[in-house]
């Protein structure tokens, strides 16, 4: 199997996100179950391998690998409305049941992870913006 650590990281992302979907996700790259487990065992075992704990620095086909991850993270889906972040946050604050938080929404971990750092870096710099998110996690939002 000849994929690069960058198709490996896309398929990652991918399958990280397919819920039900995962064998549609692995037949779309031509892999069974079998032939993921090869491919997902050799590549673990290459990035393991790389990480020498007596060296400082992160190996090459570890940030190759972590910069393809996040870039194909990002371009699966547009992340959450401000509103579903928001409402996340509220219900997480005020039960602390993440996955019953997210349930209610209709978002996934992973959704909401890419909301979270899509929306965190904009609230920042944002008055108006925060002053919306802020509102929704006071009183909701209207069904």
């Amino acid at each position: 199997m000849s994929e690069s650590i960058e198709a490996y990281a896309r398929m990652m992302a991918e399958l990280a996100s397919a819920g039900d979907d995962r064998a549609a996700v692995l037949a779309r790259y031509g892999l069974t179950e079998a032939t993921w487990a090869v491919l997902d065992d050799r590549w673990q075992e290459d990035l393991s391998s790389a990480l020498d704990p007596e060296d400082d620095g992160v190996p090459e086909v570890v940030s190759r690998y972590a910069a393809a991850y996040e870039a194909a993270q990002r371009s699966l889906a547009p992340p959450i409305t401000l509103e579903q972040f928001a409402q996340v946050t509220r219900l997480l604050s005020a039960s602390g049941d993440v996955q019953a938080s997210l349930a209610k929404v209709g978002i996934t971990m992973a959704d909401y992870v890419r909301g979270t750092e899509h929306w965190t870096r904009r609230l920042a710099g944002d008055e108006d913006l925060e002053r919306r998110f802020h509102e929704v996690v006071r009183h909701g939002v209207e069904t």
